[in-house]
């Protein structure tokens, strides 16, 4: 049987048994679209080269490289720097189902498999830097792997397109039962210098395809090593946080932070200020000085103002993080100009900030103020902790009277048009402008790009005013007034989703009824609108089925793939729901937790987290559903830990050690306190999201005998592989793949004992 019906199991038990913005206008990308998105900024892209443009883009390449290759499921990827070419393999067949992934999850080896005349093919290709005659190259090195699971011999050739250089020589024909790996290589970069490409002979003499492929892995675990560790009760997104953190070191240009490659191939000042506070959170301190050094807010192919708004929060994040004071003391007349620059742009009605032309037309934006109190008040951390008291005073007075202007604004807004959400601009209703299209995903910018929401509360800032008390409201009235689109989703510009999806999501940890939204619509991301493994193109006007099964994907996309200020964004909001740092040096920890992460079995945990000084410290959530265990290792933080998960709420009965205020749903250790137990007054209460379809599950992934029942207990199903092999299965995954809307979805069996039992549950 491969669909199973759901028995009733209770929430908390038993243990399920282990199985093994830029708001945009951009040029028109990919097939399926025509026309312009709408948003904001205007697309500056390089010409596209060779396949650039296809919708299912990524990127393979080296740290700090100049072009990476851009990669397609085909197993085909483009080679730029000047060769403006695509290397392929003629023994791809257009198969109607492929698998298209990470090697082992998160590498930036791309594999693609399908089958082909009663044989796997599988198609590996990854970047790795090359030294030969004195100069540095990035070399990709490809692997076409053809198993025959037939009974009969196969012949089945490569085909490798001109310039692909061989490494061995097998012979294309493929006994029963038996396996032959093809290698090559070939040079794609030079690191934007314009030296000779390497001969055939010295890339063969380089080295082999397993001796690269290890320094490769080496060198990526190297750089994880750097960052904040995840391990989460859905491994897929740790794999794309450590995807995200590989491919934007792919994509930048030595130091340079660019966002794109097959489009914004620059350095544009209002991402990256995004961008530098993700790595700084994230702990990757390894370019900074270099990177704030050179980060110059004019520029920029275009002089956002925002981008000279929020250049203090930065400095603020690297000065929290590190305590370097003297580094940036040193930069802090280039921090004032930049925020004193917030009140000569006080021009709006009533003292608001000027009109910009951030939402597709000119007007007095809420995320523009919000942005610009940001700035504020990372100015004012900064000021203060370097000494410079009259400073910090001038920060302070500036944004009381620019949060007071706002709030006169919104308010007379909101009451005079009788709206129930907070308006995109300050003096009008949604009705008239870009928030008010259908599907268009501006009327969230301030959740995301507003940033006073969430880490403007992280640093201290006096928050009151509809910005602040109505969150939960405009996010109610932002998803319900979206038309065909599933949860979690905010629509595009316009249409399906954007790259920014999960990020969209930050300012609901400020919020009282969408902590864990941020988790949700990283998920939703995952499921239903990669454009690559673990990429996204920053809009996604449609998305559905193609060839790359299981799950949808983009069926048409702008901007860029991967787009690295929406995976930056996607970063920050998933380690800040696990743990976050206020200035005042506590730790707020679980604040974004799904309450599926709370049923009986499930860890959450995140090490090396950096916190104020240089410091790093962890914290790992366990529960057995109506009790949820936090234990701190590492360095303690200075201010203690707000251990505060949402199912808290109203909802704790005791805890070992803290205060406990049960209404706010928090527990509160002192500084030193290493552990606490937090007893639920009531454990999570799941809902059946229904049965599983186990055969077109494994099917879905590849294994092409569906699903097999080898005994009689739960743990007993596995999918058959293409050579009859019998193979686990994640019973967790088989819910997402039945249930690709449904948040965090997760599995259970009724009775261990019982194969038929098994069911997916959500909160």
């Amino acid at each position: 049987m491969s669909r199973i019906t759901p028995s009733p199991v209770p929430a908390d038990g038993p243990s399920r048994p282990r199985t093994l913005r830029r708001r945009l206008l951009s040029a028109v990308i990919g097939l399926a679209l025509v026309g312009f998105a709408a948003g904001v900024q205007t697309l500056q892209a390089a010409p596209a080269r060779a396949g650039t443009t296809q919708v299912d883009s990524a990127v393979i390449g080296w740290d700090g490289d100049k072009d990476a290759a851009i990669a397609h499921r085909d197993g085909s990827f483009d080679i730029r720097d000047g060769k403006n070419t695509t290397a392929r393999f003629g023994i791809y067949n257009n198969p109607a189902s492929l698998q298209w992934s990470n090697a082992d999850g998160y590498y930036p080896a791309l594999v693609t498999s399908f089958q082909r005349d009663n044989t796997t093919v599988t198609i590996t290709n990854f970047g790795d830097k090359v030294t030969t005659g004195g100069n540095d190259y990035v070399a990709v090195y490809s692997r076409v792997t053809v198993d025959n699971h037939d009974t009969v011999a196969h012949t089945e050739d490569p085909a490798p397109s001109s310039g692909l250089i061989p490494l061995n020589d097998v012979g294309n024909t493929v006994q029963p039962g038996q396996s032959v790996s093809h290698d090559y290589v070939i040079a794609v970069d030079r690191f934007g210098a314009s030296y000779p490409w390497p001969s055939d002979s010295s890339l063969a003499a380089a080295g082999s395809y397993d001796s690269h492929y290890a320094h490769m892995t080496n060198h990526w675990d190297g750089r994880l090593g750097e960052i904040a560790q995840l391990d989460l009760p859905d491994p897929r997104l740790v794999n794309a946080y450590k995807a995200g953190m590989i491919y934007g070191e792919i994509v930048k240009d030595g130091t340079a932070l660019n966002v794109g490659e097959n489009g914004y191939d620059q350095v544009w000042n209002h991402d990256l200020v995004g961008m530098l506070v993700n790595r700084f959170t994230q702990g990757d301190l390894s370019d900074a000085k270099s990177q704030l050094t050179r980060f110059d807010p004019h520029n920029s192919p275009v002089d956002y103002d925002d981008g000279h708004w929020t250049f203090p929060w930065p400095w603020a994040v690297y000065l929290q993080k590190t305590g370097d004071t003297a580094f940036v003391q040193s930069n802090f007349n280039r921090i004032q100009t930049e925020a004193h620059r917030i009140q000569t742009d006080r021009t709006g009605p009533g003292g608001v900030m000027k009109s910009t032309y951030d939402i597709d037309s000119d007007g007095y934006w809420t995320v523009d103020n919000a942005e610009a109190l940001m700035g504020l008040t990372a100015y004012h951390y900064i000021a203060t902790k370097l000494g410079k008291s009259s400073e910090a005073n001038w920060a302070q007075r500036t944004y009381n009277a620019l949060l007071s202007a706002v709030n006169t604004a919104l308010t007379n807004t909101i009451n005079t048009n009788h709206l129930s959400y907070i308006p995109c601009a300050v003096d009008a209703p949604n009705d008239g402008n870009a928030c008010g299209q259908k599907n268009n995903a501006n009327w969230a910018a301030l959740f995301l790009f507003g940033r006073w929401n969430w880490d403007g509360y992280l640093f201290g800032a006096q928050q009151s005013g509809p910005m602040a008390t109505m969150l939960d409201a405009t996010y109610k009235d932002g998803f319900a007034k979206l038309s065909g689109l599933p949860p979690h989703t905010y629509g595009g510009y316009t249409g399906f989703s954007t790259g920014y999806n999960a990020g969209y999501g930050e300012a609901g940890l400020a919020s009282a009824d969408h902590r864990a939204e941020g988790v949700y619509d990283y998920q939703f991301m995952i499921t239903n609108s990669q454009s690559a493994p673990f990429s996204w193109w920053e809009g996604i006007p449609t998305a559905g089925s193609t060839n790359w099964s299981p799950g949808t994907h983009a069926t048409a996309g702008t901007g860029s793939s991967p787009h690295m200020w929406g995976q930056a964004n996607a970063s920050k909001v998933l380690l800040d729901s696990l743990v976050a740092e206020k200035s005042d040096g506590q730790v707020i920890v679980g604040r974004g937790l799904p309450t599926e992460w709370l049923r009986s079995g499930a860890r959450t945990s995140a090490t090396d987290v950096p916190i104020a000084g240089g410091h790093r410290m962890g914290a790992t959530i366990t529960s057995t559903g109506s009790a949820v265990t936090l234990r701190l290792s590492g360095d303690r933080p200075a201010g203690g830990v707000s251990f505060q998960v949402p199912g808290f709420a109203g909802n704790i009965a005791s805890a070992t050690a803290g205060t406990v205020n049960s209404a706010a749903g928090t527990v509160t250790l002192p500084a030193g306190t290493t552990s606490t137990t937090v007893t639920l007054t009531k454990a999570p209460a799941f809902q059946s999201s229904g049965g599983l379809d186990l055969n077109g599950y494994c099917k879905s992934i590849g294994n092409t005998g569906g699903v097999s029942l080898d005994g009689t207990t739960a743990s007993d199903w596995h999918c058959v592989a293409p050579d009859g092999d019998h193979v686990s299965m994640s019973m967790d995954d088989a819910c997402t793949y039945g249930y690709p809307y449904a948040a965090s979805v997760f599995s259970r069996a009724a009775d261990a004992d019982d194969p038929q039992s098994w069911a997916c549950w959500h909160f």
